[in-house]
Formats: structure tokens, sequence, C-alpha cells
């Protein structure tokens, strides 16, 4: 898809690279976007340089490091999700299985697995095949929103090989980890399990979901009572300078010249004062302004997290 317009058509849904409807877009420096695997497959291709041209208009983006075939992933993900071309998409809620085969079928379900949405039809199947049996299909009002399908991908994203799945837990190391971890790093280890097992026989993870929520909420709670407080400290402020100013005024119909200079000495000494105090309620409210974003921020990625992900994403949370 070129720069923005006005409105999107059926023709700016479609990748470029497997001309098939954007999953999971992300957009390049120059303004074209692309399928997140799509653009994986583009980086590969330029394996041990720092940079790589856009499919369409050849533009180089430069990379932070060398290009290899563990790291392109992690490139990829540093490319910001098109939300435009995101959220048309998930309204349009179309079955992306049937639009392979030129077929306009109104999506029912989503899979939290493939991060998909599909007919009724194509759901049915899907869980047929052995290899997606277990994946977890709900109504497709209900898919997560991309934001929280990217934290849940990477809570469940083996850190040292970027796409392989988190699957085994080493206990004899504390550290949970990929096949490909499992059977190298790790096989000299005694106890190294299955995380589904793991996950199986033990539910304390849902006590310290639980908790945390509570810790966020009662934060959350009293960042935005002192952001709501810090708020008004300059009306307070002002209102106390009108009374000052009031008593003032008074005071010079009752007093002499002498007095009248008193009073612009109270004034100025006030002012210095009111600046001091706004200045400061100013600074410790965007503090704590900055502190309610991220503790929200943190709450929505902890709400995403209860509300959409599985029992392997609760755990690793």
């Amino acid at each position: 898809m070129a720069t923005k317009k006005e409105k999107i058509t059926e023709d700016d849904t479609k990748c470029s690279v497997c001309l098939l409807i954007f999953r999971n877009p992300r957009i390049l420096p120059c303004k074209h976007t692309f399928c997140h695997d799509c653009l994986c497959g583009v980086v590969k291709q330029h394996e041990g340089k720092s940079a790589f041209p856009c499919p369409m208009c050849r533009a180089s983006t430069n990379t932070d490091i060398r290009i290899t075939i563990e790291t392109s992933e992690r490139l990829v993900t540093q490319f910001p999700v098109d939300r435009e071309m995101q959220s048309h998409l998930e309204r349009r809620q179309t079955c992306l299985a049937c639009k392979t085969e030129s077929k306009n079928e109104t999506a029912t379900v989503y899979c939290m697995g493939c991060h998909e949405h599909m007919c009724t039809v194509c759901g049915e199947t899907h869980k047929k095949y052995k290899q997606m049996r277990n994946h977890q299909l709900r109504p497709s009002e209900k898919a997560p929103s991309s934001k929280v399908r990217d934290s849940l991908q990477e809570l469940s994203r083996c850190p040292n090989h970027e796409n392989e799945h988190l699957e085994y837990i080493c206990q004899d190391h504390d550290q949970t980890c990929c096949s490909k971890c499992a059977f190298t790093s790790h096989r000299k280890c005694d106890k190294v399990m299955l995380l589904s097992d793991v996950i199986k026989d033990n539910k304390t993870y849902e006590a310290s979901i639980k908790e945390k929520t509570d810790m966020m909420d009662k934060a959350l709670k009293r960042v935005s009572a002192l952001c709501l407080e810090l708020e008004g400290e300059p009306f307070r402020v002002t209102f106390s300078e009108n009374k000052i100013e009031e008593q003032l005024s008074e005071i010079e119909l009752l007093i002499d010249k002498a007095v009248h200079s008193l009073k612009g000495k109270v004034k100025k000494a006030f002012m210095k004062e009111k600046i001091d105090i706004i200045r400061s309620s100013e600074a410790t409210l965007s503090t704590a302004t900055a502190k309610k974003a991220d503790i929200q921020n943190k709450k929505e990625e902890l709400d995403g997290v209860l509300s959409h992900g599985d029992d392997l994403q609760k755990y690793m949370y």
C-alpha cells in the first residue's frame, strides 16, 4: 500500500509481496505497508547487510544491527503497525482463508493460535487438523486488538530464537525456553519439562495475576487522585492571589503612602512564590501524568493478557 488515502480501497488492503489481504501490516519509513511475515522474508534476503530496500519503491531502510536469520524477526517488529489498515481490516472481518480462493465470506470466528479471522466453515475445518486442534477459537467481535495480539505474541516468544515459541521450562535454571534451547542449551539439565504440563499442575500464577491486578488498580487510583489534586493547584494559588489582592486594596484605603510601598514588596514576593509553586506543581503533574499513563498501559496490557491470553501467556506474565 502506498501513502495514506482518504478512503481505503479493496486494492489497498492487499500486500504487494504476497498479493493477499494484509496480515499484521507494518509500515516502512518510506510509508509503504507490507505483511509482517512478508517483510521478514524480504529482510532475510539481505542477510549480512545493514540495510534493505523497499519491495515497492526500492528506498533503502537502514537497520541498527547487521541482518541475520535470527535477528530478522526482531528488526521487523521495530517497524510500527499500520493501525489504520489494521483497524479497517478488523472492521471488515472477512475470512482470509476464503479470500485466497477469491471468495468473500464474512468472518464469524477468530483463531488465537493463527491470529486470523475465518468463516464458520473454515473454523470447523481448522479444528480438524491435529496441529491446530488445540487452537482457541472465539467470536470475531471478541478478537483482541492488534496491540494486545503483539503483546501476547511477545510473551510467548523465545528470547533466544525469535521465530520459536516457548514450550519448555528448565527447573534447574528456572528458565523458560523453546524446543531448540531445550535440546541444546539445556540438554544436560535434569529437569526440563513441558510448560503445558507445568501449567496444568500449577495454577498459582492465577493468584499472582490477581495480586498484580489489585496492585495496579490501587496504584492507578492513587496516581489519579494525585493528578486531580495537582491539576487544581494553579487555581487554588490564583484564588489565594485574588484574596491577597482584595486585602491589600482594603489596606491601601486605610493607610498612607508608606504602606503603599510595602504593598509592592509583598506582591512581588508573592508573585515569586506563586511562580515557584506553579512550576513545582506542573513538574510534579507532568511526572504523575506520565506515571499514570505508564500504569494505564501496563493495566491495558494486563487486561489484554487476562481477557485474551491463554494459560501459557498468563503464566509467562
